[in-house]
């Protein structure tokens, strides 16, 4: 794995961990937070789990795919783990959009 590569992995695991302990700490085990970055956060431990999903999905999965050879068995596993760990991420971020929607200025709300 070249060094920019490794950088670029270690990076996205750690922000979307980081994104994701944020939200569990601002939640305090409660369903909503008021506001992070500007915006107020709906359903803060879904999204932490969404963003844990994509951390160690695509981070943690970059890491991990140079261990093991081609076509083994270590390297389908891997594989396969990181494609559930994505179609979570996606899951649950389809499910807080859809569940929240967005107002857009100007429009009355229906």
């Amino acid at each position: 794995m070249e060094p920019v590569h490794l950088a670029l992995a270690i990076v996205c695991a750690a922000a979307n961990l980081a994104m994701a302990a944020v939200l569990l700490v601002k939640s305090r085990g409660g369903t909503t937070v008021r506001r992070i970055f500007g915006r107020p956060q709906p359903l803060p431990r879904l999204r932490a789990a969404m963003y844990a999903c994509i951390g160690l999905g695509l981070g943690v999965g970059w890491l991990v795919k140079d261990v093991f050879p081609p076509h083994s068995t270590g390297d389908t596993v891997v594989f396969n783990a990181v494609r559930i760990l994505l179609a979570a991420a996606v899951a649950t971020a389809l499910w807080s959009a859809f569940r929240y929607p967005r107002s857009v200025p100007g429009r009355a709300a229906r």
